[in-house]
């Protein structure tokens, strides 16, 4: 049986509905690159694995000059479109596309043409794409929005059953009187197996200075330019065409967490924005609940070595998360309503050091090897559908079953399970509502994952408001015991005593969460089971 994974059966990025059919056949390319210093690329020039017979050429100069209008329409729609020169070679006009989070986060589209000039020439493209490009442009003019200018220098490597081009960058990307320094290790496959680049950018973290950035150059210009910084990501929904299989759904549900994963890695490095490392670890526990469900069905020993180091790596973003959890909770509840009548400067004091420290230990996390290593090997699984190799002769047809199918048996022993915990909700202790709210939280996920399989968006929307609300209303109480654990570590006298005032502010809320969560729990129960 010969499988494979499409990646435009599992959903295409925004920008590319606007430019179908013309960009169905275009190329996808798959590169991972890494940042690092001038010594770091050095060593990476001369590490053992990036070794070839074949000397490397020169050095080139590329100028790469980026259009848009100067109202961003390309940018809006997701597209980039570059004039590149490489020394005294011809032009190329190049657009650019991030496919869909199914694809992870190592896929770009690309189509490429060569130019006359470094001004862009929208008919030298397929009649198709330029006809929609200029729809989106309309009368507006492209103008140059920055460039790049980098001394790139290439060699081929041969690695596994893999050929990969390395390419070494220094310079910098220019945007009006800003600048920002490139200095980069890229690596691009040009045939073989995809799995093979991944284990290679894996090896190479293990052993090199650097550190992973799956931004674009084109995506920190932009920013340059706006003197912006990253911006924080949310899971984005995924769309299966019809008939999707098992086999699509592993495929594109586990590149999707991983892009949600690492596409917050910016905003952490750059501002340290909290709803960053809050969304890495959703991310990390999607992962963990899809792994979970695919292993019931496909009995793959790499899933849960992936559970678990996703596990391990959102436990070590814990502490950074706990404390701009409770400074939220500090700042929206008791000072917004006490004010001056209680003092909470000393708490405030104790909980930003405690985040100072964290946020050290959570950016060294994300650039470790083994963080990096995990991302290239989760995406490596995907490339190699190694959960295939737990099946045998005719158990791989399952892998053809409708994804419909294993969604709504999913959905089905989720809620099921939701409803035999939750038996008696209001009078459950913690520890057992803990255990609900889990539940739950897998369901949601399932539901998010899986719904676009099903007709009714209203239905699904309607159920995963249920689900989200008892979360919600669940969540009070953890938020109490979390807060007399977490706040009660505090040594200061002072710093204690208020302390003391949130923990009672937040048993108030849980109280309150409490004279609701009756009526919630049952309108759940009573919500229309969309997979049915």
């Amino acid at each position: 049986m010969n499988l494979t994974v499409d990646p435009n059966t599992l959903g295409v990025a925004a920008a590319a509905p606007n430019l179908q059919p013309a960009i169905d056949a275009a190329s996808r390319e798959l590169e991972i690159k890494f940042a690092c210093d001038p010594a770091g690329l050095a060593l990476a020039r001369a590490s053992l694995l990036l070794q070839t017979a074949t000397p490397d050429g020169p050095a080139k100069n590329l100028i790469s000059v980026y259009f848009d209008t100067p109202s961003g329409d390309l940018k809006a729609q997701g597209l980039v479109l570059r004039v590149r020169r490489a020394g005294r070679s011809a032009p190329l006009m190049t657009l650019k596309w991030r496919p869909s989070e199914a694809e992870g986060p190592f896929a770009r589209g690309e189509i490429e043409v060569r130019a006359r000039s470094l001004q862009p020439d929208l008919d030298l493209f397929d009649p198709s794409v330029a006809a929609r490009l200029r729809e989106i442009i309309a009368d507006r003019a492209l103008e140059p929005q920055f460039e790049t200018r980098v001394k790139r220098r290439t060699r081929l490597v041969n690695f596994a059953a893999a050929r990969i081009e390395a390419a070494f960058d220094e310079g910098a990307i220019v945007a009006g009187e800003r600048s920002w320094p490139v200095c980069e290790l890229e690596l691009e496959l040009k045939s073989g197996e995809a799995s093979d680049l991944y284990e290679l950018g894996a090896r190479l973290a293990e052993i090199l200075p650097v550190r992973l950035d799956t931004a674009s150059k084109s995506a920190r210009a932009f920013r340059l330019a706006a003197d912006e910084t990253a911006k924080v990501v949310k899971a984005g929904p995924l769309q299966f065409a019809p008939g999707a299989m098992l086999d699509d759904a592993v495929a594109a549900v586990i590149s999707s967490t991983i892009h949600h994963f690492v596409a917050n890695w910016a905003a952490l490095r750059e501002d340290e924005k909290p709803e960053s490392i809050h969304q890495m670890r959703v991310a990390l526990r999607r992962l963990r609940a899809a792994l979970a469900m695919f292993k019931r069905a496909l009995p793959c020993a790499e899933f849960e070595l992936f559970r678990a180091e996703a596990k391990r790596i959102a436990s070590a973003l814990g502490p950074a998360r706990e404390c701009d959890a409770f400074r939220n909770l500090v700042e929206e509840g008791p000072i917004a309503h006490l004010g001056a009548r209680a003092n909470f400067e000393p708490l405030l004091r104790d909980l930003e050091q405690r985040r100072q420290a964290a946020y050290v230990d959570a950016r060294a996390l994300i650039d470790a090897p083994q963080t990096t290593a995990f991302v290239l090997r989760a995406q490596a699984l995907v490339a190699r559908c190694g959960w295939r190799n737990a099946l045998s002769g005719l158990e791989l047809a399952c892998l053809t079953q409708p994804a419909a199918l294993f969604a709504a048996e999913a959905l089905e022993r989720l809620q099921k399970r939701a409803g035999k915990r939750g038996k008696n909700l209001v009078t459950l202790p913690d520890e057992e509502r803990h255990e609900v709210r889990i539940v739950l939280k897998n369901l949601r996920y399932a539901a998010e994952f899986f719904g676009s399989l099903f007709e009714s968006d209203r239905a699904v929307h309607a159920y995963l408001r249920s689900v989200a609300r008892l979360q919600d209303l669940l969540g009070a109480h953890n938020d109490a015991a979390s807060a007399e654990s977490f706040l009660g570590a505090t040594e200061d006298a002072d710093a204690a005593r208020a302390a003391g005032v949130v923990i009672g502010w937040y048993g108030r809320d849980a109280i309150v969460a409490d004279e609701g969560l009756a009526k919630s729990w049952k309108a759940f129960r009573h919500s229309k089971s969309f997979w049915k």
